[in-house]
């Protein structure tokens, strides 16, 4: 398949036309949820990249431009996305949470009903870059077997976590499953097959076939179940989902700042990096991805993404 190199900052650039073509403003919500558009391309990824954002571009029943409702609980608040473009509005919720605990301490916003999110680590990034704690789980309908069965009963219920340093924000981004939906439609669609050992077929045996795959294994085993538990009652305790439902989703974005009782938020963060260094351990989101580079991207859904964008006006 052809690709085009271009840079990231042109490929934002062309985004962002996209979304004016369909009505969305530059907003720094929208300007956000580009550049994790352009980064998942720039980290192999491209999944969460173009092809995502050319779903939402390309239907006809998105509600592009329109001021996502906000429902103040008070302690907490809530954003609709349903019919939304989700990276929009996820960006939208960290940038309240982060907000409001600059002002209050912490700031919690649940997202409801999201269509495909894309890679979250760059919103839990922003968060952090803010010089606050991120913390971001989404809770998603049944794909992955619970440790120990043979179909599926959990989400793949991602979560982003970021904390400031001194330099970098230390970022972590993990599914508690081994594979996720998006690198599954990929495969499935290029008739490719999945890796072995990360999926289960209709009787319960590992398959590589990915048309026969009817529920993905757990990370960690153990370990990758109870994390998916976990975000499960966080994320749906939250915003009251019934993660049986194979079409709604949830989310919950969470901002802390420090009360600085013992050591500012950046000195934490400062000392986790070092203990990671000193033991000669991979410091997650050391190597950040955000400077603006050449990306390769498919130039048939480069040119299926300008002939969006190249309607504006």
């Amino acid at each position: 398949m052809p690709h085009t190199t271009i840079t990231s900052t042109e490929l934002e650039a062309q985004v962002l036309a996209a979304f004016a073509a369909r009505g969305q403003a530059p907003t720094p919500a929208a300007r956000m949820a580009a550049a994790a558009i352009v980064e998942a391309e720039r980290v192999g990824m491209p999944e969460f990249g173009l092809s995502l954002a050319l779903g939402g571009l390309e239907s006809a029943d998105m509600r592009w431009g329109e001021t996502v409702p906000q429902d103040d609980r008070g302690a907490a608040i809530v954003l609709d996305a349903e019919g939304r473009f989700a990276p929009i509005v996820f960006a939208e919720a960290a940038l309240i949470a982060a907000a409001r605990a600059e002002a209050a301490g912490i700031g919690i916003v649940a997202v409801t009903g999201p269509g495909s999110l894309g890679r979250i680590a760059p919103y839990a990034r922003a968060i952090a870059s803010a010089g606050l704690v991120g913390l971001i789980a989404v809770g998603s309908p049944p794909l992955v077997a619970p440790h120990g069965g043979n179909a599926a009963a959990l989400g793949t219920n991602p979560v982003a976590t970021g904390i400031p340093t001194s330099t970098t924000p230390i970022v972590v981004d993990a599914s508690s499953s081994l594979l996720t939906k998006g690198r599954w439609g990929e495969l499935r669609a290029r008739g490719e097959q999945v890796p072995d050992g990360v999926a289960i077929d209709a009787a319960g045996a590992v398959t590589r076939d990915a048309e026969l795959v009817r529920a993905f294994l757990s990370r960690g085993g153990a370990f990758g179940s109870a994390m998916g538990i976990v975000v499960e009652m966080i994320v749906n305790g939250l915003t009251g989902s019934l993660g049986s439902s194979r079409e709604r989703r949830s989310a919950s974005v969470v901002a802390l700042r420090s009360l600085e009782i013992d050591a500012p938020l950046t000195a934490v963060g400062d000392d986790l990096r070092a203990r990671l260094e000193a033991a000669g351990g991979h410091v997650p989101g050391s190597n950040t991805p955000d400077a603006a580079g050449p990306v390769s991207v498919s130039t048939a859904t480069l040119q299926r993404l300008a002939k969006i964008a190249n309607t504006a006006g």
